[in-house]
């Protein structure tokens, strides 16, 4: 596979791209395969949760007409409903049972509220028995925004925050020691993660209330999780590979929100990902293409 990539339904920005325009542009980046997703502008987690789930069964159809039309260019991801787990569980159960999606992209929280919260167990149970993909891709706001809304810093800084958080809820709340065979992939090359990750284990080993839920250091689970590849840096796509190994990093290319926006034609993410000097041949075809395949298929932890 030349790329597998986590892409969207533009829908909420007033973007419309028609699945001529979207192969088209995957023919140009070079992507054999999209993963795509309604916007995460359409999670709607403070919204009533009835209307919610009504407009996210809307937009996970339109994700199964456009893996419909094309079954060999196109996968899914469904989005759900957590402010209402119930509701949630019901969707993710039609979207891997009847619509045929490979799983679920979510927030990095639900209103404040991280997934260390037993009231998510649920989900994860459901999610893990389906075999459903999770992926984590932003939420607002972000703290960030909340302090020091400027300059961008919201996306930039905030959102690889959010994904660090995550991470951390994910780990010291026991959730990954509790569903072992539950699949989490996390958006942006997880944040700061694999970067904070020592500092993490310092704090579990000289904070009882760090080692509450776990046994082990937090770097100990970096390979329980998938990472997508954008850190818009050679060097920090070096360092997370060295770090979780390249078998849990994934293609990403932020598609339609560089690719479709303002940059347009100039962005090139397979070119710059095979491009880099300081990846190997046999690291870029695994990155491009073939962890994603075992990631769809076969693979359970």
């Amino acid at each position: 596979m030349h790329g597998i990539d986590p892409s969207e339904i533009a829908r909420g920005q007033g973007r419309s791209i028609s699945i001529d325009a979207r192969l088209a542009d995957m023919d140009r980046l070079g992507e054999d395969v999209q993963i795509v997703s309604a916007e995460p502008q359409l999670y709607l987690y403070e919204a009533d949760p009835a209307a919610a789930a009504a407009i996210h069964r809307e937009c996970n159809d339109e994700v199964r007409e456009l893996t419909a039309a094309r079954p060999d260019r196109f996968n899914g991801f469904a989005i759900l409903p957590m402010q209402d787990i119930g509701r949630a569980v019901a969707e993710l159960d039609r979207a891997m049972n009847v619509l045929g999606l490979a799983g679920a992209m979510i927030g990095d929280h639900v209103n404040g509220t991280m997934y260390d919260d037993p009231g998510f167990r649920p989900l994860w149970k459901a999610a893990e028995e389906m075999r459903a993909i999770v992926f984590l891709h932003q939420a607002s706001p972000t703290l960030v925004a909340s302090r020091f809304d400027r300059y961008h810093l919201s996306n930039t800084v905030g959102n690889p925050v959010e994904r660090t958080l995550s991470f951390a809820a994910l780990v010291f709340g026991g959730v990954i020691d509790a569903y072992p065979r539950l699949r989490f992939v996390l958006g942006h090359g997880g944040g700061y993660t694999a970067f904070g990750a020592g500092r993490m284990d310092w704090g579990w080993r000289w904070r009882a209330e760090a080692r509450e839920h776990i046994a082990r250091p937090p770097s100990e689970y970096l390979a329980r999780f998938h990472y997508d590849c954008i850190t818009h840096s050679e060097g920090a796509l070096r360092f997370l590979v060295d770090t979780v190994g390249v078998d849990r990093v994934v293609f990403g290319t932020d598609y339609p929100g560089f690719a479709a926006g303002k940059e347009g034609k100039d962005y090139q993410p397979r070119e710059w990902l095979t491009g880099l000097t300081k990846l190997s041949a046999a690291e870029k075809d695994a990155i491009l293409g073939r962890n994603t395949e075992r990631l769809l298929t076969t693979e359970t932890s």
